[in-house]
């Protein structure tokens, strides 16, 4: 086979992996636990998690959105009392986004989740495979944020 019919081939063994793969991860649980969450909802509260504290502008740059898309997620998480805004002493203009206790505990259980599913992903590949497994998608990772973008 040539270069191209190889490479063809692979795109579509990766879309088939792929959407087994998706299904294994999205199980009956209720990812959103009961709070009703969209994904950009979920991905601000991790991004917020990650960093204890974001400004707007890093939480939109994060997210890569707008930052008028950003306010809106914020306004939604705020009436379901997962953040809060809180003003910079030093600069009144600068306000930070912060997660309330209920917002931590969503994000751990969250996070709990993810955890479940890779050991269960990992326990199926000897050590080797799991190495070349992350740096993969440690390279794609990378690639992604500077090449691979649509």
């Amino acid at each position: 086979m040539n270069n191209i019919k190889v490479t063809q081939n692979n795109i579509t063994r990766i879309l088939d992996v792929f959407d087994q793969i998706s299904k294994f991860c999205a199980t009956e649980k209720d990812l959103s636990y009961g709070f009703n969450l969209s994904k950009p909802e979920i991905l601000a509260l991790e991004s917020i998690y990650q960093k204890n504290e974001l400004i707007m502008s890093q939480l939109a740059k994060n997210l890569d959105i707008g930052f008028s898309t950003a306010t809106k997620i914020i306004d939604r998480l705020l009436d379901k009392n997962l953040v809060i805004r809180e003003s910079d002493p030093g600069d009144r203009r600068i306000v930070k986004v912060v997660l309330t206790k209920k917002g931590n505990q969503f994000v751990i259980l969250h996070r709990n989740h993810k955890k479940e599913i890779f050991e269960k992903i990992l326990s199926i590949l000897t050590l080797d495979e799991q190495e070349n497994f992350i740096t993969i998608m440690e390279k794609i990772a990378k690639t992604g944020e500077s090449e691979l973008k649509l």
